[in-house]
């Protein structure tokens, strides 16, 4: 029965999205989505705020489900929209042109006087996802998806980036693959926006930055575990004199990461709605399995995998379509481990090691990406006739 009701659901939103692109034709406006309304964030907030910059007559749209801006990203010029209100299919309706990082879900009608751009959330990821996931059990992906018809383009960094859509989405169009603009900002740097990022974090100006940023397990998303002592490698690293904090991100998905917050020395940025200005201030960046490890060799900075459950995650949780330690990442695989390579390894033996991960894959980041996706955008609006 809930079934029925969940399709009777689906059908119902894209008969009124159909219906209403009878009626209203599509304005100068765009409208945003990250994580399904639970983050101001990722690649379409890169493309969102450059549009804004260079096109500043657009209106500037986001599927926004949070009670709050708790760190107050969200520029005044954005207005924000909840999933599934009147107003959410309205702005739908009469944008020209929209961008998300996650597969649309059946509901999704789009007319041919608009725009789609797919940007995904992971060019250089380890996870298989959606028809590349399904494909392994013979069965249809965990969620019917359009963007293989609809997609007008698709955002990739590298090589690999771009076959990674192709068998993830059995998508055949166009992919723009000048890097993806959620990673502009690590390829060509910002440092008022640094700053600022610093500063809504209360970091001390001679304090380095350590940032550990496990991804989910499918099997304790509620509350997880921290794997590494991160005093331990805290104490380590400030042996130098050097004075550091760890910041402790968790995925979107998980619901908490469990250990000994001070707020001073290890702090909680779980809420900090976006990962890639954390990825911009960090010094060094330790993950497992997320494709954060992918975008953070722009920096050419240390970078650990923490790789401590590496079988029972495959066993329990998520199938890799390449072995993390084929790209050439650092990796750890005990508490032990760990310390050994922060004894031995260099600052260049780090920069190596993402010299070589960006050759593996292949990538094309230039840092003009989010420029580039506003010109099509403006371009395909003006070609409407109506600029």
């Amino acid at each position: 029965m809930d079934s029925l009701v969940e399709k009777g659901k689906v059908y119902a939103a894209r008969y009124l999205l159909m219906v209403m692109g009878l009626f209203l034709k599509s304005e100068k406006k765009a409208i945003f989505n990250s994580f399904s309304g639970k983050q101001y964030s990722d690649s379409p907030r890169a493309i969102s705020e450059k549009l804004h910059e260079l096109y500043p007559d657009y209106k500037i749209v986001w599927v926004w489900n949070q009670e709050q801006d708790v760190y107050g990203v969200i520029p005044d010029y954005v207005k924000t929209v909840k999933s599934g209100t009147w107003e959410y299919y309205k702005e739908f309706a009469t944008s020209c042109a929209f961008a998300c990082n996650a597969a649309m879900r059946p509901c999704f009608y789009k007319r041919k006087d608009q725009f789609f751009v797919q940007t995904w959330h992971g060019d250089r990821a380890f996870k298989k996802v959606l028809y590349e996931a399904a494909k392994d059990d013979g069965e249809k992906p965990w969620v019917p998806i359009t963007d293989r018809r609809d997609t007008d383009l698709c955002i990739a960094g590298s090589q690999g980036g771009i076959a990674r859509i192709r068998r993830s989405f059995l998508y055949e169009g166009e992919i723009l693959a000048l890097g993806m603009p959620r990673n502009d900002k690590l390829v060509i740097r910002d440092p008022e926006n640094e700053k600022k990022v610093r500063q809504r974090l209360g970091l001390e100006e001679d304090a380095k930055v350590f940032l550990y940023a496990p991804t989910f397990r499918d099997n304790s998303s509620d509350d997880q575990d921290i794997f590494v002592d991160l005093h331990e490698v805290i104490a380590h690293l400030e042996q130098t004199g050097q004075k550091w904090v760890c910041l402790i991100r968790s995925h979107s998905l998980v619901g908490n990461l469990r250990y000994d917050y001070d707020g001073k020395k290890f702090i909680n940025v779980s809420r900090y709605p976006d990962m890639a200005d954390l990825l911009a201030i960090a010094d060094f960046l330790m993950t497992d399995y997320s494709s954060s490890a992918g975008d953070y060799v722009l920096r050419r900075k240390p970078l650990i995998l923490a790789a401590f459950d590496k079988e029972m995650y495959i066993k329990n949780c998520r199938r890799f379509a390449i072995d993390i330690e084929e790209p050439g990442f650092i990796v750890a695989k005990s508490q032990e481990e760990l310390i050994r390579i922060l004894d031995e390894y260099t600052p260049e033996d780090y920069a190596a090691s993402c010299e070589k991960v960006l050759r593996f894959y292949g990538e094309q980041e230039t840092g003009k990406s989010a420029e580039a996706v506003c010109h099509r955008i403006d371009a395909f609006y003006r070609s409407l006739g109506r600029a």
